[in-house]
């Protein structure tokens, strides 16, 4: 005959227990810090001489025992182990807590099971998550050697649920902060890359400037700069470095560094001031990345406009007088590559009405739905039909059509562009 009194007490216990195990553990923001209460909880529960639980990471690739009581200290390098050797195989078919030992009988079913039963553990049970094992939970005997009950196991199944849940919830919300966290560094980041931009209140006398800079992401690795040099010159730079995101920003705030600094040291030396950037990339950035640059000075008194292309794209000149364009070349490669490399400079006069283009290949590589390219066409289009228009406007208008020609929100690549106009 039942003891109803003796179940509803039974009953009433495991409800108690449940709920004194969910809020411990309910707060626990730390996916590791959860199990082992649960373990604690369980252990004080039943009275269980030693225990130990384990959490996977999210590949299932590696284990962190992230407590053990009585055990031998041993078990996380075995357990570790047995991971990385088996993968998760041992624990197929093991869908919920089971006795390792019944009535003296071992069971023998997997490497896994021997391993437990060896460290004197008598209940396994796994921890899933959606049918996922995310770790496991096992205990040895009960301090005063009575059996683990049908009804033990049934509310220790229910335990280790709930701890299933609390850490799926709580590796949501490591995850949710960690993105906004990424959002907010990211958005610093993009503020921190604006502001190196030059301002548009750059003046040069004779000169109509503008630029733009659109990066694909966040952040990007283009960038432009108009800076002062001796005699009213103006340094103009263009620079793409290869890749996107984070590294690539990082190694555009280095290299604009590097350039601004060398170009002080050397203000009449062009070469020079490209070639020293080039050797301090490679002492001071240990990466795979490199960076197509073109560096430029003006000199307004003479409409003289010196330039050093390494490994950029050539500039579109369009000629007033002429009615024309020019791709202007330049020997040089890219740097951070090689420790030598040669450089050419080259010099061109500006007349009246002419207008200098300096691009990355975001703009002309873009591409639109039919695999077109935009291409150095679609720039000198744009240049010759609205030649008369003030630089800031063919700026713009030309970043409008690359944009439309890719499709809204499709931009694979940052959008670098400097228009030089001659006013007078």
């Amino acid at each position: 005959m039942i003891d109803l009194d003796s179940e509803l007490d039974k009953k009433a216990y495991h409800l108690k227990t449940l709920s004194d195990i969910s809020q411990e553990i309910f707060f626990l923001k730390e996916p590791k810090d959860i199990l082992p209460k649960l373990l604690l909880m369980v252990m004080g529960s039943y009275g269980s001489i030693g225990g130990f639980v384990f959490l996977l990471d999210e590949a299932q690739a590696a284990v962190e025992v992230s407590n053990q009581r009585g055990a031998d200290t041993n078990i996380q390098a075995e357990l570790a182990r047995l991971v990385k050797n088996n993968g998760l195989e041992f624990m197929i078919g093991i869908d919920q807590p089971i006795q390792l030992i019944t009535d003296g009988v071992k069971r023998e079913d997997n490497i896994f099971l021997d391993f437990l039963i060896s460290n004197e553990f008598v209940i396994f049970s796994p921890i899933k998550f959606k049918n996922k094992f995310i770790g496991g939970l096992a205990l040895g005997e009960k301090l005063l050697g009575e059996p683990y009950s049908f009804d033990d196991l049934e509310l220790l199944n229910t335990l280790v649920n709930q701890g299933a849940i609390s850490v799926e919830n709580a590796r949501l919300q490591q995850e949710h902060i960690n993105q906004e966290r990424l959002h907010r560094e990211l958005e610093i980041a993009t503020d921190i890359q604006l502001s190196f931009l030059p301002s548009n209140q750059t003046l040069v006398q004779g000169l109509d400037m503008a630029a733009f800079f659109q990066p694909a992401r966040e952040v990007g690795g283009d960038f432009y700069d108009f800076f002062e040099l001796p005699e009213n010159k103006l340094g103009i730079v263009i620079a793409d470095v290869c890749g996107k995101g984070l590294p690539a920003a990082l190694h555009m705030a280095l290299t604009r560094a590097l350039i601004r600094a060398c170009s002080t040291h050397e203000p009449e030396h062009m070469k020079k001031a490209v070639l020293c950037t080039n050797s301090l990339i490679q002492q001071c950035a240990n990466t795979d990345l490199f960076v197509t640059l073109l560096f430029s000075i003006y000199d307004p008194v003479t409409s003289k406009l010196r330039y050093v292309r390494a490994g950029h794209n050539y500039p579109i000149l369009y000629s007033k007088s002429k009615n024309n364009f020019e791709l202007l070349g330049g020997e040089g490669v890219a740097l951070g590559i090689f420790s030598n490399i040669t450089l050419e400079e080259k010099e061109i006069y500006l007349k009246r009405g002419d207008i200098l283009v300096l691009y990355t290949d975001g703009i002309t590589e873009a591409i639109n739905s039919d695999k077109e390219m935009f291409g150095v066409e679609g720039i000198e289009r744009l240049l010759l039909k609205y030649q008369d228009w003030p630089a800031n406007m063919i700026a713009e208008k030309i970043k409008s059509e690359v944009v439309e020609f890719e499709g809204i929100g499709k931009q694979s690549d940052d959008l670098t562009l400097i228009i030089l106009k001659k006013s007078t």
